[in-house]
């Protein structure tokens, strides 16, 4: 009898996880891609995760730090925690690691923090965010001018 009611109750639970599965609409998984403006400007392109619960970001531009020259590319983990049911809004944190080409070439760790709102009327992004680097490659330097507020247009939107 015991096996019974372990077998039933197996089974009522895996239909209904996957009924709770099939009915989570995935909204998750787009490009988006669009300008940053603030510490360090110019080109964003980020990949929102499945659920978007995590992405990949990607940054391409010019710090406006003085003791930092030369163009910098930024690759990023960030989490992404919903904020609203809907997933519109969510805080954003995570790290990734910093090169700047200059002089002298510089190596480092950006950490980010902030918040990300996807518009449901139309295929757009928007964040608002800190994200300070340490340098530890090409001299030892902490630059903490990187607010930034980025626009972003969603490539393959999946509302």
């Amino acid at each position: 009898m015991k096996k019974l009611i372990l077998v039933f109750v197996i089974a009522i639970l895996t239909i209904s996880f996957q009924n709770t599965i099939a009915q989570r609409k995935v909204v998750g998984g787009e490009w988006a891609i669009g300008p940053r403006f603030g510490g360090m400007s110019g080109i964003s392109l980020k990949h929102y995760g499945k659920y978007n619960t995590s992405a990949l970001e990607f940054i391409g531009g010019w710090n406006f730090d003085n003791e930092v020259k030369g163009f910098t590319l930024t690759g990023l983990f960030e989490k992404m925690a919903p904020l609203s049911g809907s997933s519109q809004l969510s805080a954003v944190f995570g790290a990734g690691p910093s090169l700047t080409f200059g002089d002298p070439f510089r190596l480092g760790a950006t950490g980010i923090i902030g918040f990300d709102w996807r518009l449901k009327a139309v295929p757009v992004s928007m964040q608002v965010d800190w994200a300070p680097t340490w340098f530890f490659v090409g001299g030892s330097h902490f630059s903490a001018v990187n607010g930034a507020f980025t626009v972003r247009y969603i490539l393959n939107n999946k509302k």
